[in-house]
């Protein structure tokens, strides 16, 4: 099973992590390369035949046939600018004799930060990493501690969170008949996980409750996206938040005005903005339709595969640049 022995590392580094397969290596690399951008993970290769016998691993870890093909495994990664984790993969024939599994060391270089912020970001990796056995997390420990440290980060940034500014409630139409000017937002979270049934019940309250269309992938990763009145949204933020769970980032936080043009019968501007929300299309709760003939019910539906939940925000007409920087991954299709 996999885990990680921060007691176990050598001096120099941080944690030291343990998997049970080459292949659990190849799909943690892949999902750190595959989630930061161009220049955020350089490898410390020696050579370009060294750094393309790594990158085979990543394309096709049955393709490595010797342990010399990845002896001496390194990079970096860019958590934000000044702050990189350092990963070494130990050697493959020392570390495997007589044990199941491969190590890895993994260390924080952040030079520009004070000691103080250094050691808070190096003793919350080392928390997090004790927190692995609790949750069953077996796998995907370096993009695990990617996340936690971008969170981290964020929080050593007072002026990086822009979700704190109050502002306010939306103004009541006077009469169905005025013209109206209604703040919308949406906001897409992405999650290290998200498995446990008892998460879901609180979105599947929430949602009807502020009045705002949901959209929740399960499985790992997990991603939360909500769309409603601003007012809705900045309050489904700060319950999410307040959930304090470990490994969630909020991803988009996009705002807009939604004008009330011709007055359908029997709807508020209230109801004719949500039903313009890109996450109502075709969602399962939206029982209504633009003439009025049912009223508008908001709720929270649930995807299983990574897949659908493309397709199904590709169906809502989300900037592909969005959605690829919600979900933290490339997409073929995109026209780039």
């Amino acid at each position: 099973m996999g885990g990680t022995q921060a007691s176990a590392t050598p001096p120099s580094s941080l944690l030291l992590l343990q998997y049970v397969s080459i292949e659990d290596v190849a799909q943690d690399l892949d999902m750190v390369v595959q989630s930061t951008s161009d220049g955020e993970w350089i490898w410390e290769a020696a050579s370009q035949s060294e750094q393309d016998s790594w990158e085979s691993l990543i394309r096709d870890p049955l393709s490595v046939t010797s342990p010399s093909q990845i002896s001496g495994l390194a990079g970096r990664v860019q958590v934000v600018e000044g702050i990189n984790l350092t990963y070494s993969l130990r050697s493959v024939s020392a570390d495997t004799e007589g044990d199941d599994g491969l190590k890895a060391t993994v260390d924080v270089s952040a030079p520009t930060l004070s000691p103080n912020s250094a050691a808070k970001i190096k003793q919350s990796l080392l928390e997090r990493s004790q927190e692995w056995k609790d949750e069953a997390i077996e796998s995907l420990f370096l993009f695990d501690l990617l996340t936690t440290a971008q969170t981290l980060a964020a929080d050593l940034a007072p002026a990086s969170d822009t979700t704190g500014v109050e502002t306010g409630p939306e103004p009541k139409p006077v009469g169905p008949t005025i013209a109206t000017d209604i703040r919308l937002s949406r906001a897409i979270f992405w999650s290290h996980h998200l498995k446990a049934p008892s998460k879901l019940k609180d979105f599947n309250n929430w949602c009807p409750e502020l009045g705002i269309w949901g959209i929740v992938r399960v499985g790992w990763p997990g991603y939360l996206c909500f769309e409603g009145e601003s007012s809705a949204v900045d309050e489904m933020v700060r319950r999410v938040k307040g959930l304090q769970w470990h490994a969630i980032q909020l991803r988009v936080e996009k705002s807009w005005t939604w004008t009330s043009g011709k007055q359908a019968k029997g709807r508020t501007p209230s109801e004719q903005a949500l039903l313009d929300c890109g996450l109502s299309k075709d969602h399962p709760d939206n029982a209504a339709d633009q003439e009025g003939e049912a009223k508008v019910r908001t709720g929270c539906q649930v995807i299983e595969s990574l897949g659908d939940l493309v397709t199904r925000l590709r169906g809502c007409e989300l900037d592909e640049d969005e959605i690829e920087g919600a979900l933290g991954i490339r997409m073929s299709g995109s026209g780039r």
